[in-house]
């Protein structure tokens, strides 16, 4: 491994900003199925240390896990935790769970009933509960690009802090039935890298544009060996009409190691 890999290496290890919000953009999480195995998935540790008026340890770890079941059908799990120490206090500050079973109808289309739950103390996000049923159609099947699209009806509550003065009620609360599109691009340059965007729109059905929210996604991964590679992942949110008085754009960016098995 030369200089240069080592020392990309180490900086995409240090770099690391949260990513908690009400999209989870599993899109661009979800992997490529290999019929030859019936279990694999990835690993994205990542280790932040800081030194505020006490020692600030966090660890964030994402788990993708794909169970392939008589070749037809997938249970894919995705989980993200956030794992703080605050001098010698221990919180778990945010994180996800999401899992979906994937009906492989054809090789261009599934469907895919799915459940996740989020939490995220930083946005003032208590947590979130979903599920729906959505369908992924391939567009383009190219060696070395993939187009999909994805569309379906899901079940969303919210719960939120009022970050207002003095609101009225501590907590505001939504819950509502929204349609979800999207249109996600895998693109193989090269060997090494790996390029995967990502647009959403969702909105409830009586409100399609007016109380909508877009989101925009985009992964790089470089490939150091088949197993073993450095990711960096960009996130950007808009909600037309949130629910308490926030910021109608929420942007992330991260980067650390991906292992995959």
């Amino acid at each position: 491994m030369t200089k240069k890999t080592l020392f990309s290496l180490l900086s995409a290890l240090l770099f690391h900003l949260p990513s908690y919000s009400q999209m989870l953009f599993s899109e661009n999480l979800t992997m490529d199925i290999d019929s030859t195995k019936t279990i694999q998935g990835s690993l994205q540790p990542v280790l932040d240390f800081k030194t505020e008026k006490e020692n600030v340890l966090t660890l964030k770890n994402t788990a993708n896990l794909n169970l392939l079941i008589r070749r037809k059908r997938v249970i894919n799990l995705i989980n993200k935790l956030e794992f703080s120490t605050y001098g010698k206090k221990a919180t778990v500050s945010g994180g996800y769970v999401h899992v979906e079973y994937r009906y492989l109808l054809s090789r261009a289309f599934e469907i895919y009933p799915y459940a996740e739950s989020q939490w995220a103390e930083s946005r003032g996000m208590e947590y979130k509960i979903s599920t729906g049923l959505q369908s992924r159609y391939r567009l383009v099947n190219k060696e070395k690009f993939l187009m999909f699209a994805a569309v379906g009806l899901f079940y969303e509550f919210e719960k939120w802090d009022d970050p207002s003065p003095n609101p009225a009620r501590l907590h505001a609360y939504s819950r509502s039935i929204k349609s979800h599109l999207s249109v996600s691009c895998k693109h193989h340059i090269g060997d090494h890298w790996e390029l995967t965007t990502t647009a959403i729109h969702q909105a409830k059905p009586d409100s399609y544009f007016k109380a909508a929210r877009f989101g925009g996604a985009v992964d790089m991964k470089y490939n150091i060996t088949p197993k073993i590679g450095i990711n960096g992942a960009y996130r950007l949110i808009y909600d037309t009409n949130p629910i308490v008085p926030i910021r109608k754009t929420y942007t992330t960016v991260e980067a650390g190691l991906n292992i995959s098995f």
